[in-house]
């Protein structure tokens, strides 16, 4: 290996924990898939709500513990590789009961305000990282209610907007990076279905072509990681196409195709794109079902990684569900990347043999563990766990909900009274709560001409606050 290779290695590795140092084993073994075999989807939804659990369990032991990764601000913070994680939580969300992993996805968006993370100076609002939350507080959006949830989010899109589509085109980009276009286009693509105001989606696809036109590669069908990239070759003399990159993009054009309308006028070229990069990763998956960190060069990194394996599984059997592969093509591809991983699942009950963060192809450990592989695991699962249901169309409906549904304080619960002076403070808060909603003014219950902020058909049920 050479001193580069080791150094990236090494520096990456320290930026996250090692699964032995972290979980404690499982009772149950790991799950087993055959990799010739469209899998039970209660059998998939059991694997991720294990894998979902094992997380949200070291997260909060993490939290709980007063070391340096409390006061660093506790296991998980509003950045792309927990955003990652609690929108493959949301995806298990919709499709069965995990109270665990849904209460912590909660508590995380109540302890962030509903908010975005930002350095605060301007090139920190317009980060495509830094708004990959966003989807997660638009699916809380869509299962409250709540215009609070949403707000922040809508707030920081309506400042991108404009960098998306500044005319004339700047030299830079604003997603200039290929991760990007994972982490940022849903976001913008969901809000227009969300607000029914266009500006969004229509700003997030002059900025997605723009990237488009300075990272594709035509001869490839695949995207460079950044403009550096283009030209730059390994070692061997080939060209750097680097596994999480290419599978952050498929995963991305797939979840943008889910919410992108279905006359959208651009929508026929993202199909072409995604066909043509579907049609490429499967002539470079490995006979174990994964793909390497660096796809035209496996000799020289010959071990298997999992996020990016994990990423395109999740979009390939994503493209059999809604009709935008050819199911007899693609599906053993999904099959056996989907029982390749759990090879690799580690005593904790957490997806191990990921590669650090990064920008490049890096040696990977069976030990190392992320966030964001655990959340693209759960977006796999999401999807093969369809496999054996009818091909769906898209895009898919947004539902919007019934009613708000009022989501009380996050203020813990006080200990109960054990001396009359407590059992008196006690009743003093009860009434205090009582009066706040005897007094204050509530849009919902005092203006008889209050309009939802975001009208998606909401049934405004009239109540008091709730705190």
């Amino acid at each position: 290996m050479s001193k580069l290779k080791s150094t990236l290695a090494m520096a990456g590795a320290a930026l996250f924990f090692a699964a032995s140092a972290n979980a404690q084993a499982l009772d149950t073994p790991p799950p087993h898939f055959d990799p010739n075999t469209v899998p039970p989807a209660a059998d998939v939804i059991a694997a991720m709500k294990r894998e979902a659990s094992a997380e949200v369990a070291r997260l909060k032991a993490i939290d709980a513990a007063p070391d340096t990764a409390r006061e660093r601000g506790g296991a998980i913070s509003p950045n792309w590789v927990s955003a990652t994680f609690l929108i493959g939580a949301n995806r298990l969300a919709r499709m069965a009961d995990a109270p665990d992993v849904q209460d912590y996805t909660l508590k995380v968006a109540q302890r962030y305000n509903f908010a975005l993370r930002t350095g605060g100076a301007p090139v920190n609002l317009i980060n495509a990282d830094d708004q990959a939350l966003g989807d997660v507080y638009e699916d809380l959006y869509l299962r409250q209610g709540l215009p609070g949830v949403l707000m922040p989010t809508q707030q920081r899109l309506d400042y991108t907007v404009p960098y998306l589509r500044k005319d004339p085109q700047p030299k830079r980009l604003v997603w200039w990076w290929c991760d990007a276009l994972f982490m940022a286009p849903a976001v913008y693509a969901r809000m227009s279905q969300i607000t029914g105001d266009p500006k969004y989606i229509e700003a997030m696809d002059v900025q997605w072509w723009r990237t488009y036109d300075r990272l594709w590669d035509d001869k490839e069908h695949l995207f460079a990681r950044d403009e550096r990239f283009v030209t730059r070759l390994d070692e061997s003399g080939r060209k750097i196409f680097w596994s999480r990159g290419e599978g952050w993009v498929l995963a991305g054009l797939a979840r943008l195709l889910e919410a992108m309308p279905a006359d959208f006028p651009s929508r026929p070229r993202y199909v072409k794109v995604y066909q043509q990069m579907a049609a490429r990763i499967i002539t470079l998956q490995q006979p174990d079902g994964l793909w390497r960190t660096s796809l035209l060069n496996t000799s020289a990194f010959p071990e298997a990684e999992t996020s990016g394996t994990a990423l395109d599984t999740f979009a390939l059997a994503f493209g059999i569900n809604h009709g935008l592969l050819d199911r007899a093509t693609y599906l053993p591809h999904v099959t056996r990347a989907w029982a390749g991983l759990h090879d690799y699942i580690l005593p904790g009950g957490i997806l191990g043999q990921v590669q650090t963060g990064g920008d490049q192809p890096v040696p990977t450990r069976r030990e190392t563990i992320g966030l964001y592989a655990s959340g693209a695991y759960l977006l796999a699962g999401s999807e093969v766990a369809k496999l054996s249901d009818p091909v769906s169309p898209l895009p898919l409906a947004v539902t919007p909900p019934a009613a708000m549904t009022q989501v009380a304080s996050d203020i813990g619960p006080s200990r109960a009274p054990s001396t009359p002076a407590e059992e008196k403070e006690a009743q003093r808060k009860v009434l205090e709560r009582e009066a706040i909603k005897a007094l204050a003014y509530d849009p919902l219950s005092d203006d008889p001409d209050y309009t939802p902020v975001y009208n998606m058909g909401t049934k405004v049920k009239k109540q008091g606050n709730v705190k």
